[in-house]
């Protein structure tokens, strides 16, 4: 309560309301749950859908609202990069169900930081009307509920660990179990063992490519024995290079190409984007 005015006078801290008018059957602190049929909820930059989305369906838009929320039905639309605004949102509602709408990204990958909700994957669209379409579609379509903790192992050049750092930590914040040989090895343990393990265990392989990357033995060999042992492959580029010949058959997400599709994008969300991108039929094993 600290920080709101108190507009009744009665407050023995005048003028910061320390809710001694509670007496009276009111309140100004804004703490009293109040129940919505419906509520749609984003990060800022798609304030704008959900507050159309919510008016079609006549219900709300959570950035609208304030205090605790209760609601029978919570729908989320998120591409994965905005989870650290939506985080502190969410915690103020109480939903009986909840349905992600994932705008672009894998729903394996965002199960972790929904647990229990329905993961609906939707069609990016850089046309609004189109976006609308595959929104409005994603609605009611009937899915699974994800379970697990999804592994990801991260093939990457020591040099460029300054740089994808902040995208680990973002894809961990969202729940997944991320390999990374600068911080997942234990100091001491046989390191090689670690990863051979690391490699068996994961659910998905993905291998960032840059200059040192392309120069390093041990990203080829992983690489390699994630081939061999049929793992969900998935390649990014951080310099827009294609890949080596024995990867060319791979869908590449090209890091530099996301940034001049999505202008508004920092370098770091770029990154964590074509992370959080669903890997397509015909790389998976």
């Amino acid at each position: 309560m600290s920080g709101r005015r108190c507009i009744c006078g009665r407050a023995s801290s005048f003028p910061l309301c320390d809710g001694a008018h509670a007496v009276e059957g009111w309140t100004c602190t804004r703490t009293r749950t109040v129940s919505h049929p419906q509520v749609f909820a984003s990060g800022p930059a798609y304030h704008s859908v959900v507050e159309r989305l919510a008016h079609a369906h006549r219900a709300s838009a959570l950035h609208q609202l304030r205090g605790p929320i209760r609601t029978e039905a919570l729908v989320v639309v998120t591409d994965g990069t905005d989870h650290h605004h939506l985080r502190p949102a969410l915690q103020r509602v109480d939903a009986e169900t909840t349905r992600v709408l994932a705008v672009g990204a894998d729903p394996l990958l965002l199960g972790g930081a929904f647990p229990g909700a329905a993961i609906v994957p939707v069609a990016e669209a850089d046309q609004p009307t189109l976006l609308w379409r595959n929104l409005s579609g994603a609605l009611h379509r009937a899915v699974p509920l994800p379970s697990g903790v999804v592994r990801v192992f991260l093939s990457h050049a020591t040099a460029d660990e300054h740089r994808l750092q902040p995208a680990i930590e973002a894809l961990r914040a969202l729940g997944l179990e991320v390999f990374s040989c600068g911080d997942s090895i234990p100091g001491g343990s046989r390191w090689w063992d670690e990863i051979l393990s690391a490699l068996r265990a994961c659910d998905r392989f993905v291998l960032v490519l840059s200059p040192a990357a392309r120069q390093s033995t041990w990203c080829a060999f992983e690489a390699g024995a994630a081939i061999a042992l049929e793992k969900p492959l998935q390649v990014i580029s951080l310099d827009g290079a294609p890949p080596p010949s024995f990867l060319a058959h791979i869908q590449m997400q090209d890091v530099p190409r996301v940034q001049v599709l999505h202008p508004w994008l920092t370098p770091a969300e770029a990154l964590l984007e074509a992370l959080l991108a669903p890997i397509p039929n015909s790389s998976r094993g």
